[in-house]
């Protein structure tokens, strides 16, 4: 039997609306829900009744070190709600002493009241939503909240983690946006450093299927930054954040020391975490099982697990391994890189497959040995710092085709 997750990821779906660049599992409520009382209050009522059915229904648990609850826009609910959640995991798996508790926030969801009172639920790690300080970057992306929403908010989490309040919190930026060309960027970075958060994290925009701004290109109505444009984007930002104290531990976040997210590392390591709610994905013992991104299915299949049966994933304790490229994938992400030759041999193949495994990789890798992107040291391989990290993709879609072709 392998050990039981000590991780738990939690969604809450509710959105005033959905932004432009998101294909999430979400549910835009529009712009007057209160959580309490109004206008979808018994919406996110009844979600939560069976979110919380959802975590009482795993028989066999283990202390918690990490919860991160995500969404959408977790911080629709008020403090009581969101005590609740908390209590609930202290009741049922226990939280151990020290463990990070993650909350996302959007900037024009909450005011200071409701920090303190996330705080007091036990929230210890706030991770805000900025994406951009310009008022016009931000109306292009469809976001709600505007720049002075951002500041305040920022001012609020440097206070409270200054005064000792929470462990950490993460400021999250998108690069790449329409409308932010190099300059806006720039500013967009040193407005981010005046408010010194412990933890950044820079997302480069990614046109997904389904989403607005997939339809504007689709018809030639969205105007976006070159190649170029983009990766001199990307070196002003690792120069300016690394100027400024941060380390790049992953591919897309920067931090100062003792500030990582340890919660996200458990994915990237490749370790087991449990899910709960609609569209979110879990991975207990490595088979990774994705719950019903519509609100009906989600909650027939919550009273399923809860009368009839489990999913197997949820309750098969036996380590199932990953495939040997999503291990790849996720371990080249972190400043680290992997031990190949330990994923290998998790694979439990004969000594002939991995030889003729590792020998097919190394030579679909050793171009970006040669140019530096990729680097070699002992039995680890990691992404150079800037150049590699910056140019990933082509490295993992490299990893990709050997994978097809091995198998």
């Amino acid at each position: 039997m392998n050990k039981l997750p000590r991780s738990a990821y939690v969604h809450i779906p509710f959105c005033h609306r959905r932004c432009f660049y998101c294909d999430f599992a979400v549910i835009p409520l529009g712009n007057e829900i209160e959580s309490l009382e109004g206008y979808g209050s018994k919406t996110v009522k009844e979600y939560l009744t069976y979110l919380k059915k959802e975590i009482l229904s795993i028989k066999h648990k283990s202390p918690l070190s990490t919860i991160y609850i995500g969404g959408g826009t977790p911080s629709i609910l008020n403090p009581l709600q969101i005590k609740d959640l908390i209590n609930l995991f202290k009741e049922s798996y226990k939280i151990d002493y020290g463990a990070e508790i993650t909350m996302e926030v959007d900037p024009a969801s909450f005011n200071e009241d409701d920090l303190y009172g996330f705080i007091k639920a036990g929230i210890n790690r706030f991770s805000l939503g900025v994406q951009s300080f310009n008022n016009q970057v931000l109306e292009q992306a469809g976001r709600r909240h505007c720049s002075k929403d951002v500041e305040k908010s920022c001012f609020w989490l440097k206070r409270a983690y200054d005064h000792g309040l929470i462990k950490s919190w993460s400021l999250d930026l998108i690069q790449n946006l329409p409308r932010s060309g190099f300059k806006k960027w720039q500013e967009d970075l040193k407005q981010s450093l005046k408010f010194c958060p412990p933890h950044i994290s820079i997302y480069d925009l990614s046109i997904e299927n389904g989403t607005v701004f997939k339809k504007l290109v689709d018809l030639g109505k969205l105007s976006l930054p070159n190649d170029d444009e983009a990766y001199k984007n990307s070196e002003l930002t690792n120069f300016i954040l690394k100027a400024s104290g941060y380390s790049r531990y992953e591919i897309s976040n920067y931090s100062i020391p003792g500030h990582q997210s340890r919660h996200n590392r458990v994915y990237w390591k490749g370790l087991g975490w449990w899910s709960f709610g609609q569209g979110s994905t879990s991975s207990p013992w490595g088979e990774n099982f994705t719950r019903p991104r519509i609100s009906k299915d989600y909650k027939k299949w919550v009273t399923k697990q809860c009368e009839i049966k489990l999913e197997y994933s949820l309750i098969n304790q036996e380590n199932i391994y990953k495939e040997l490229d999503e291990k790849i994938m996720l371990g080249m992400r972190l400043k680290e890189g992997i031990n190949i030759y330990n994923l290998l041999n998790e694979q439990n193949w004969d000594n002939k497959k991995s030889k003729i495994a590792l020998t097919k990789l190394l030579k679909a890798w050793a171009p970006f040995l040669e140019s530096g992107l990729l680097i070699k040291r002992g039995n680890r391989f990691f992404l150079s710092d800037p150049k590699g990290m910056e140019l990933s993709n082509q490295i993992l879609v490299s990893m990709f085709r050997w994978w097809e072709k091995f198998n």
